[in-house]
């Protein structure tokens, strides 16, 4: 038989009295004072402290855990016995041991650990990479620490950065093989550009021996200088257009000879139009601008001093010498210190000033430009 209701209400009253009398933060929970004594008792800590899927520790300045907690065993390998028996360094790998000291001199000196990376040794051997937050505790001499698991993390950037290091060396194979068939295309077609003209090729060889050489005395990189070499072989590819009976005549030339041999350096210049790439843009420049002089008095625009690329003020002086000082089918080969002097002569009309200076460094360091 149920109590009396009048009854059951005056327990609930005193209940209720009891309640409104306790202190302030003893009756959450329905007055449970059971449950406040349980998360204030060392043993709900310690219960908390194991559950974290974290490595929990707290460690002594002397350089030993004092405390760890389970994740620390199924992380590592090792039992809590061995973990707490050994110095802490004994578990770090010997690279990281000088960085994990520089921390703990941190810490000593009151510096909160806001991340820091080392490796420890599980029980396999293998090592594992571990993420650390701490804090010091100075007046007992404690460190309460946090670690992470990251080796995962590290394998996969350590595979990402593999896979863009074979890339990246992909990258650079597949563009020497591009870079050494366009060469040898260009090579070729200068020489096809040659052909008729009595001799392989030798003549644009030595063209874009000679610039690279001035090129690098005038300071140019390094990737201009190699480019420059290549793309003078391109200065008179123009030729192709010309008639033989032009191109070959042993006499002298009419002016309409000459007018017609004059266009093969439009010619050259619209052969290697709207290339793609730098090295057949400056040969383009090249071409086009080869016969201009200094002084605004050549070919085929009448261009004068900077409006000439220097690419095309250095071949052209590089092409006169190389001309002078062989054997053409209009005239015979001029001495070397006779084709100096003359371009020495044209400094300021013909050649830019400065090429010539450069030119004549290169000759008196090498003593030739054509060998």
């Amino acid at each position: 038989m149920p109590p009396p209701l009048k009854s059951s209400m005056a327990g609930n009253d005193k209940n209720d009295r009891k309640g409104k009398g306790a202190p302030k933060g003893e009756a959450f929970i329905e007055g449970d004072q059971q449950q406040a004594t349980e998360l204030d008792s060392a043993s709900f800590g310690a219960q908390f402290f194991d559950l974290s899927l974290d490595m929990c520790c707290v460690a002594g300045f002397d350089g030993y855990f004092k405390k760890i907690n389970a994740a620390f065993e199924s992380t590592l390998g090792y039992s809590k016995g061995e973990l707490l028996a050994n110095p802490f360094l004994h578990f770090v790998h010997p690279d990281d041991v000088g960085a994990t000291i520089a921390e703990m001199g941190k810490l000593s000196e009151g510096a909160l650990t806001l991340y820091f990376e080392n490796r420890y040794r599980c029980k396999n051997g293998e090592y594992k990479w571990l993420a650390w937050k701490s804090f010091p505790y100075q007046s007992n001499g404690l460190i309460y620490a946090l670690a992470r698991d990251m080796t995962l993390v590290k394998n996969a950037e350590q595979a990402i950065r593999s896979q863009n290091e074979w890339l990246e060396a992909q990258v650079k194979l597949r563009t020497t093989e591009l870079e050494d068939a366009q060469d040898e295309i260009v090579n070729r077609l200068a020489i096809a550009g040659e052909f008729r003209d009595e001799e392989t090729g030798e003549h644009t060889i030595r063209v874009g021996e000679m610039a690279a050489r001035i090129a690098a005395v005038l300071g140019m990189s390094g990737d201009q200088v190699r480019l420059i070499l290549l793309a003078a072989r391109l200065h008179d590819i123009g030729k192709i257009g010309v008639s033989d009976l032009i191109l070959l005549k042993p006499g002298k030339l009419t002016n309409d000879e000459i007018a017609d041999m004059r266009r093969h350096a439009t010619l050259g210049g619209r052969m290697l139009s709207n290339g793609r790439t730098p090295l057949l843009q400056m040969a383009e420049r090249i071409a086009v601008t080869h016969h201009e002089w200094f002084d605004g008095t050549g070919y085929p625009a009448g261009l004068a001093g900077d409006e000439i690329p220097i690419e095309g003020r250095i071949v052209a002086l590089a092409d006169v010498f190389d001309a002078l000082t062989n054997d053409r089918p209009y005239k015979s080969a001029w001495t070397q210190d006779a084709a100096i002097t003359e371009i020495s002569s044209h400094s300021g009309t013909q050649f830019d000033p400065r090429v010539v200076d450069a030119f004549l460094v290169v000759v008196g360091e090498t003593g030739s430009l054509a060998a």
